[in-house]
């Protein structure tokens, strides 16, 4: 079965790696960069940081879009979201609607009536199967001998039902009917993760970091209640599963740009971090404070993550109940 692999950041290069343990499998990684492609040839390998990925015979690499779509039989996306839309663009001219599509990229595009990816993707490329999957799992963590698990939401079951060939038996992976739900908390524990970054930047007591995410799961609560969602979604592997793991770990550069703000980093090193770092949490902050002003929400942490790190307020704002004092104001 030939499986397109739209990216070669390193979540999609490691599960390149563990789809190529089904022999059955050949698997084409698309980058738009040529260089990348003559080097894999020689090598057959990756580097990423202190991580090098080597392949087997059975993935390979190409420049051309065309040539990783021809004949495919499932379309796996996995680029950062801010190319999402760019990508899915690229793949229209060379793409057949009744390749399953199977979408990794965590976020949304904002507009009028079109803000999650899945609603984006099936109007422009027709695709008769979508399914989005994610779940507590980092890309070096792919790499490791050990389960990994994915929470998987479609526009149907037909492409869920046809990663039985897909996957090896190490991925465990569930079904959830809320597509939506999914793609909210996905793109939330990334602004989430931000603001825990940033309280144990200021090197809060732990019962402070625990409160914080009290009211986290709270606010995520009324948030899928508002989108219309199941809140029971939050209970998956990429609900609470992803949500916990982004919050509490070092190796989460969301985390890592809300550390270094809270531990008053110097502002330079903090703009190299940036430039230097896909960070999805902040493209996605900025779309989520447009989406809960829209609706009329108030006093969230989500606004208060937004006015740190956009508006460049004190991060102690985090620790402010702002509602409670205009209470005890009008009392």
């Amino acid at each position: 079965m030939k499986i397109a692999m739209i990216g070669t950041g390193f979540y999609s290069t490691s599960l390149a790696k563990i789809l190529q343990t089904k022999k059955e499998n050949e698997i084409v990684l698309w980058t738009e960069q040529k260089a990348i492609e003559t080097k894999f040839k020689k090598t057959h390998k990756f580097d990423f940081l202190d991580k090098k990925i080597t392949f087997d015979s059975n993935v390979s690499v190409t420049s051309s879009i065309e040539d990783a779509l021809k004949d495919a039989s499932a379309v796996f996306i996995l680029v950062s979201s801010k190319f999402f839309e760019e990508t899915i663009k690229n793949i229209k001219p060379y793409y057949k609607k009744n390749i399953p599509i199977y979408v990794g990229t965590k976020g949304m595009l904002f507009k009028k009536n079109n803000i999650y990816f899945s609603s984006y993707t099936r109007r422009i490329l027709k695709c008769n199967s979508y399914t989005f999957f994610a779940g507590p799992t980092f890309a070096a963590d792919l790499l490791l001998d050990y389960p990994c698990y994915f929470t998987c939401a479609g526009s149907n079951k037909i492409g869920y039902k046809k990663l039985a060939k897909i996957f090896p038996e190490k991925i465990e992976y569930e079904y959830s009917e809320d597509l939506n739900g999914l793609e909210l908390l996905s793109t939330l524990k990334n602004i989430y993760a931000l603001g825990s970054g940033i309280l144990h930047g200021l090197n809060v007591p732990e019962g402070i970091y625990y409160g914080y995410i009290t009211k986290v799961t709270q606010e995520i609560m009324k948030l899928l209640n508002r989108n219309f969602s199941d809140p029971e979604t939050l209970y998956t592997y990429a609900g609470l599963g992803d949500l916990l793991m982004t919050t509490n770990s070092k190796n989460s550069r969301n985390y890592t740009l809300g550390f270094m703000i809270g531990s008053n980093k110097k502002k330079d090193e903090i703009k190299k971090y940036k430039k230097n770092t896909t960070i999805e949490g902040l493209e996605n902050l900025k779309n989520m404070q447009t989406i809960i002003t829209k609706w009329k929400m108030k006093n969230t942490l989500i606004e208060k993550i937004y006015r740190i790190i956009e508006e460049e307020e004190n991060p102690n704002i985090l620790l402010v109940n702002e509602e409670k004092e205009k209470d005890d104001f009008l009392n």
